[in-house]
């Protein structure tokens, strides 16, 4: 094993069985670290390798110990391989709880016992060098201030990039609710209690927090009914359609009730439950993760009431520090929000042809949008977004779309005959889309 001037020694971890054994030590680790957040949990991080992995992609953990044998540090990376324009694999390392198209996780770095950050991460970052069996790191919505990471980085000696990727708003809870009132503006101040007043002066209602193991399974199954109804009323595809998110976030759900993470409320009208939320707590931050509510109450601002009683629940508890909206465009996020943490993307690549081969990929996929962006009417433009978010259809055009510029990418009259093909593939279920793709690529690779 190899050693740096801490003495501390590291394993990398490749199996579900040693993943496994690092539980009861995981989390007494991040206890002692600056690292505390509940996206970088054993429950959370093992449940989402068991459900969301993406296919073909294998642990790399590395797990750092001191000379008594406790454990001091934890990169928690895992390989994927991207086939790239000319079939080439780039072989890819990225944290546990990225790399697939569901976001579930944020704010993820390495993790060290506090006094040990610098060896841990130079440790790691030597492992890593010793191995030939990756070609670039890829560390998507880490903190914007990670000096572990960054030191890590450092470490590799090799070409790395760090840039601001999102913005976390988040709302100070800790000064009570009527100070967090105060700092909004004149019509959300007064719309954040007028909407749920008026709700329960209408209807007969009951705001409630789940604690009892007996009553979960009740909200959850609510949870996925009014998350679904939601979307579907929108004509979108909610994530809780996919039957193994749902797996996921049942399991997550309950797991972080047992070890006392969890803030799940309710909200009944009528006796009915029409709007659930679902967040995970760690460290004084509650992690709004997810939400539904009934469309039917959409002209009394269910929606917004909702987020209110939750967000006034958390000023009057006392283990709740911040409420976190998590990272994302969203604008809504803002009018609630006045302060953020910044998130970042740091990338590190070593130099061979897998990453040269990656890197022009990048650069056409850049062009092809662009031009996308510039030929395509509003119309179409939005149909494609529609059409993206079915699952199925998304896999088949990937799949399709490495095969069509793999055939161009030494000729590009190959794309020509592609779009005759293409207008008799049974599968795709808006061809204009798929042919105007490729128009813009024939025009980018000229």
């Amino acid at each position: 094993m190899p050693h740096v001037p801490a003495r501390l020694s590291a394993e990398v971890i490749t199996t579900n069985a040693a993943f496994a054994r690092l539980e009861h030590e995981w989390d007494g680790l991040l206890d002692e670290s600056d690292q505390q957040v509940y996206f970088m949990r054993w429950g959370w991080t093992h449940l989402w390798w068991t459900h969301l992995a993406p296919a073909g992609g294998e642990l790399r953990i590395v797990a750092c110990r001191s000379e008594d044998g406790a454990l001091v540090g934890v990169a928690p990376f895992y390989l994927r391989r991207l086939r790239s324009l000319w079939m080439v694999d780039v072989r890819e390392l990225l944290f546990l709880g990225t790399g697939v198209t569901l976001k579930t996780s944020e704010f993820l770095n390495i993790a060290a016992r506090r006094g040990h950050e610098q060896a841990v991460a130079r440790l790691v970052a030597s492992v890593l060098k010793q191995r030939a069996d990756w070609d670039r790191i890829w560390c998507c919505r880490v903190p914007g201030e990670a000096p572990v990471l960054q030191e890590f980085m450092s470490a590799l000696a090799e070409k790395s990039t760090s840039r601001p990727y999102e913005n976390a708003p988040y709302i100070d809870t800790s000064a009570g609710w009527a100070h967090y009132k105060s700092s909004l503006g004149r019509s959300m101040r007064r719309n954040v209690d007028y909407y749920s007043r008026r709700l329960f002066k209408k209807y007969s209602c009951e705001f409630a927090r789940v604690e009892s193991a007996d009553a979960l399974d009740h909200a959850l199954d609510a949870l996925v009914r009014l998350h679904v109804t939601r979307w579907e009323a929108q004509g979108e595809v909610g994530s809780l359609a996919d039957p193994v998110f749902e797996t996921f976030l049942r399991q997550a759900v309950h797991h972080s009730l047992a070890v006392g993470k969890l803030r799940l409320w309710t909200l009944k009208i009528d006796a009915s439950i029409e709007a659930v939320l679902v967040g995970f707590l760690d460290s004084g931050i509650l992690h709004y993760f997810q939400k539904g509510h009934n469309p039917d109450f959409s002209k009394d601002d269910l929606g917004t009431a909702m987020v209110a009683l939750c967000v006034r629940d958390c000023c009057d508890d006392d283990a709740v520090q911040a409420f976190d909206f998590m990272s994302g465009g969203a604008a809504y996020k803002t009018m609630w929000a006045r302060h953020s943490r910044e998130t970042a993307l740091s990338e590190v690549s070593r130099s061979n042809i897998r990453t040269l081969a990656f890197d022009v990929e990048q650069v056409l996929k850049s062009a092809a949008t662009a031009v996308f962006r510039t030929i395509a009417p509003m119309r179409l433009r939005a149909a494609r977004r529609d059409w993206l978010k079915t699952r199925e259809l998304k896999d088949h055009l990937r799949k399709a779309a490495h095969l069509l510029i793999g055939l161009a990418a030494a000729v590009p009259a190959s794309l020509e005959r592609c779009l005759t093909w293409v207008e008799a593939w049974p599968v795709v279920a808006d061809v204009a889309v798929l042919q105007t793709l490729l128009h813009a690529l024939l025009i980018a690779s000229w």
